[in-house]
C-alpha cells in the first residue's frame, strides 16, 4: 500500500511542478463539460422552437352556397385558423405552383394545399359523385429527417380539425333542419304526415349505417389482406435472397472447379509424358533384351503402364459424366470416346510383350512388339493432343458457359429481391390507408348511429304518446341548439393526460445520456494524454500491481473531479430538472468510477489497441445504449447486445435522480454498472500477463514506423 501511495503522491508533485503540465490538466478537467453542456443546451427545448418551420400553406378552394344562399369557405377559414396558429411559420402564398417550388428548392420544409372542391365536397357528402374533402401535403424528406415527422405531426393536427369541422356541420345541419320542423310542425300541425318522414328518413339512415358498415367489413378484409401480403412478401424475399446466396456459392465451387481441371490437366500430360518416355525404354530395351529376367522387368514396367491407362480411361469416364448437363455434353463425350478408343489401342499394343521370351524362336516376337510399341507411342501422342488441344477447350467451355448461367441466374434474384422489396412497400403504404379510412368510416357510422337512436326513441315517444300530446314531444325532441349538438358530435370524447414523473423540457431528459457520454470521453481523454505505466527507475521497489493501482489513483482523482465539474454544470449552469441532485452526482461518480477503470486498463493491457476498443466500445454505446431512443425501435443487433455495456445502467440510474424514482431502482442500476469493476480488473491484472509480451511487441513495431 506504501509503493502505491507513493506513486500517487509523486504523480501529483509532479503535475503542480510544471505549470504546463498543470494548466493540461485544467483543461482535461473542463473538457467532458464543455462537451455535455453544449449537446444537452443545443437539445433544450427544440420542439419549443417549431415556429421557426417554414410551411407554405395555400387555398384553392371556391367555397360553395348552400339551398338557402348561405356561402361557405372551408379553406378560407382553415387559413385563418392558420394565421393565427404560431406552432409552425407558416408562410402564405398565392398559388400550387408557388409551394410547390418552395418545397422543392429547400425554402420551405413542406407545403399544405387544399383543394377547389373542399367546401362542396365537405356540404354534399351523401351525394353520389363527390368525393371526400381532401388537401394535398408536399414535403422536402430530403432537407431533414426530424423536420420531416414534426411537420407530419402538424398536419395530422390539421386533417383531425377538418374533421371536427366536418362533423360539426354534417350535425348542425341534421339539428337545424329538425329545429325547422319542429317550427313547421308547431304552426302547421301535420304531425302524422311528419311521423311519415321522420320514419323514412329513419330508414334511410339506418340503410346508410349498414352501407357505412359493409364498407367498414370490406375495409378491415383489405387490411387484413395486406397485412398477410406484406408477410408472403418478405418470406418470398427471404427465400430469394437465400437463392442467391446458393448461386453464388455454386460459382464459388464452379471457379474451384477450374483450378481442379487445370491441376488435372498437368498430371494427365506428366503421367503421358512418363509413360510415353517408359514405352520408349522398353522398345531399346527389346533391342538388347537377351535374359528372361530382362523380359520379366519390361512386362512388368507394361503392367504399369496398363494400369496408368486404365486410370486415364476411368477419369476420362468421369469427367464425360460431372458435364453430362451441358449443352456441349454430346462433342465432349466424342472426343472422349476418341480418347479411350486410342488408349484401348495403347493398351492392346503392350500385350504383345507377353509373347516376347528369351529363345531366338521369339525374334519375330521381338520385332513385332517393337513395331506395336511404336505405334502406342504414336497413338498416345495422338491422345495427348486431342486432350490438350480438343477436350481441354471443351471442358474450360463448359464451365465458363455454366458460370455465366449461374450470373445470370443470381442478377435475376436479386432483381426479384428489389422487386419484393417494392411490393413490401407498397402493401405496407395500403395497409396505412385502409387503417385511416377504417377510422374516418368508424366515426360517421357512430354518429349516424347517434342520429338514428334519437329518431327511433323520438318516433317511439310520439306514437306512444295520445294525439293531443304528439306536437308536443316532437317539440321538446326536436328543439335544441344545433351549434350544441355540433360541438358535441364533432368530439365526443375529451383526453385528459397525466404525466407520469414530468420532466420540464427535452434538455433535461437528455441530460442522463450526455453526462454519461461526457464522463465516458473525459476518461479517453486521460489516457490520451496521461502514460498509464508509471517509470519503473523512479519506483525500483514497486512491482507490477501496485504500478497498476499507484498510477490507476491518478485516473481516478482527476475522473472524479471531471464528473463534479460536469455535474455542478448541469444543475447550476443550466439548470437541469433534478428531483435529486446529491443521488445524480453518486451516479456519476461511480460511473466515472466504472469507466475509468475499464479504459485504463483497456489501455495497460493492450496499448493503443485498447485506446480504439474504448473507441469502438463508445461508437456502439452511443448508437444502442437507449440513451435517446426507446431499445426496442432499435435494430435487433442492438436490442441483443446493449445490456453487456456500462452505458444504460449508468444512463438508468441518472434518470431517476433526474425524475424520480421507482422503489429500488437506482440501486439495482447501480449494482449492475458495478459489475463492469469486476470486469476492468480481470482485464488489467489477469489478462495484462499473457498478453505483456504481444503489447511490448506491438508497441517496438509502431514505433518502428517513426509515425505511431
Amino acid at each position: 500500500m506504501k509503493q502505491i501511495k507513493k506513486i500517487f503522491y509523486t504523480d501529483v508533485k509532479n503535475i503542480f511542478k510544471n505549470f504546463f503540465a498543470l494548466v493540461i490538466i485544467i483543461g482535461i478537467c473542463f473538457l467532458p463539460a464543455l462537451y455535455a453542456w453544449c449537446n444537452i443546451y443545443s437539445n433544450w427545448d427544440p420542439y419549443g422552437n417549431t415556429g421557426n418551420l417554414k410551411v407554405a400553406a395555400v387555398s384553392l378552394d371556391q367555397g360553395y352556397t348552400d339551398e338557402d344562399g348561405n356561402y361557405h369557405n372551408t379553406g378560407d377559414s382553415v387559413i385563418e385558423s392558420l394565421h393565427e396558429n404560431d406552432k409552425i411559420d407558416w408562410q402564405f402564398v398565392d398559388s400550387e405552383e408557388d409551394a410547390v417550388d418552395g418545397v422543392t428548392s429547400g425554402k420551405y420544409y413542406g407545403a399544405v394545399v387544399i383543394s377547389e372542391d373542399f367546401t362542396y365536397n365537405m356540404y354534399n357528402i351523401f351525394l353520389e359523385d363527390v368525393e371526400k374533402p381532401s388537401l394535398v401535403f408536399y414535403q422536402n424528406q430530403k432537407k431533414n429527417a426530424v423536420a420531416n415527422k414534426i411537420t407530419d405531426t402538424v398536419v395530422g393536427t390539421i386533417q383531425s380539425n377538418i374533421n371536427e369541422e366536418f362533423i360539426k356541420v354534417m350535425t348542425e345541419t341534421v339539428f337545424a333542419g329538425a329545429n325547422d320542423l319542429s317550427t313547421d310542425i308547431e304552426e302547421d300541425g301535420g304531425v302524422d304526415g311528419l311521423i311519415e318522414k321522420l320514419e323514412t328518413l329513419n330508414s334511410d339512415i339506418e340503410s346508410y349505417q349498414k352501407m357505412i358498415d359493409v364498407a367498414i367489413q370490406g375495409n378491415a378484409i383489405l387490411s387484413s389482406a395486406a397485412t398477410s401480403a406484406k408477410d408472403d412478401v418478405s418470406t418470398m424475399q427471404e427465400k430469394s435472397n437465400q437463392s442467391a446466396n446458393d448461386l453464388d456459392s455454386a460459382k464459388n465451387s464452379l471457379e474451384s472447379t477450374e483450378v481442379t481441371l487445370d491441376t488435372y490437366q498437368a498430371q494427365v500430360n506428366a503421367t503421358m509424358a512418363s509413360m510415353q518416355s517408359t514405352i520408349q525404354s522398353v522398345v531399346d530395351q527389346l533391342n538388347s533384351a537377351s535374359t528372361k529376367e530382362d523380359i520379366a522387368a519390361m512386362q512388368s514396367a507394361v503392367e504399369n503402364c496398363n494400369d496408368d491407362i486404365a486410370a486415364i480411361n476411368k477419369d476420362l469416364s468421369d469427367l464425360a459424366s460431372s458435364v453430362a448437363s451441358s449443352t456441349d455434353n454430346e462433342n465432349i463425350e466424342s472426343t472422349v470416346s476418341s480418347m479411350q478408343s486410342l488408349m484401348t489401342s495403347v493398351e492392346d499394343s503392350l500385350d504383345s510383350i507377353s509373347a516376347v521370351n528369351a529363345t531366338v524362336d521369339a525374334e519375330q516376337a521381338r520385332a513385332n512388339a517393337v513395331t506395336n510399341l511404336q505405334s502406342a507411342i504414336t497413338n498416345m501422342q495422338s491422345v495427348q493432343n486431342q486432350f490438350n488441344n480438343t477436350l481441354a477447350p471443351q471442358v474450360d467451355q463448359c464451365v465458363d458457359n455454366l458460370e455465366q448461367i449461374l450470373t445470370d441466374a443470381g442478377n435475376v434474384m436479386n432483381s426479384m429481391s428489389s422487386t419484393l422489396a417494392g411490393m413490401g412497400n407498397v402493401f405496407g403504404a395500403l395497409q396505412v390507408t385502409a387503417s385511416a379510412t377504417d377510422t374516418s368510416l368508424e366515426k360517421t357510422s357512430e354518429v349516424l348511429e347517434l342520429l338514428s337512436d334519437r329518431l327511433t326513441t323520438t318516433i317511439d315517444k310520439v306514437n306512444a304518446a295520445a294525439d293531443s300530446d304528439k306536437v308536443e314531444v316532437l317539440m321538446e325532441t326536436l328543439s335544441g341548439d344545433p351549434e350544441i349538438y355540433g360541438e358535441f358530435f364533432s368530439e365526443p370524447v375529451e383526453i385528459e393526460t397525466t404525466a407520469v414523473y414530468p420532466v420540464e423540457n427535452y434538455g433535461s431528459a437528455v441530460t442522463p445520456f450526455y453526462t454519461t457520454l461526457a464522463i465516458w470521453v473525459g476518461c479517453l481523454i486521460l489516457t490520451a494524454i496521461i502514460k498509464v505505466r508509471p517509470n519503473k527507475a523512479s519506483h525500483p521497489e514497486a512491482n507490477d500491481v501496485q504500478m497498476y493501482f499507484g498510477r490507476f489513483l491518478l485516473f481516478f482523482a482527476l475522473g472524479q473531479l471531471q464528473t463534479l465539474i460536469t455535474v455542478l454544470g448541469d444543475i447550476c449552469l443550466l439548470h437541469v430538472q433534478c428531483v435529486h441532485p446529491l443521488y445524480f452526482w453518486l451516479a456519476s461518480a461511480i460511473a466515472s468510477t466504472v469507466f475509468n477503470l475499464l479504459i485504463y486498463s483497456l489501455v495497460v493491457t493492450f496499448g493503443d489497441v485498447g485506446k480504439a476498443a474504448a473507441v469502438v466500445i463508445v461508437v456502439i454505446q452511443i448508437a444502442g445504449s437507449s440513451g435517446t431512443y426507446p431499445i426496442e425501435l432499435l435494430p435487433e443487433f442492438f436490442q441483443r447486445v446493449y445490456k453487456f455495456f456500462p452505458f444504460p445502467y449508468a444512463i438508468n440510474a441518472m434518470r431517476e435522480c433526474i425524475a424520480g424514482m421507482y422503489e429500488y431502482n437506482f440501486v439495482i442500476y447501480l449494482v449492475e454498472l458495478c459489475v463492469f469493476l469486476v470486469v476492468g480488473l480481470c482485464i488489467g491484472l489477469l489478462l495484462r500477463i499473457p498478453f505483456a509480451e504481444l503489447n511490448h511487441f506491438m508497441e517496438k513495431r509502431m514505433e518502428d514506423t517513426e509515425m505511431m
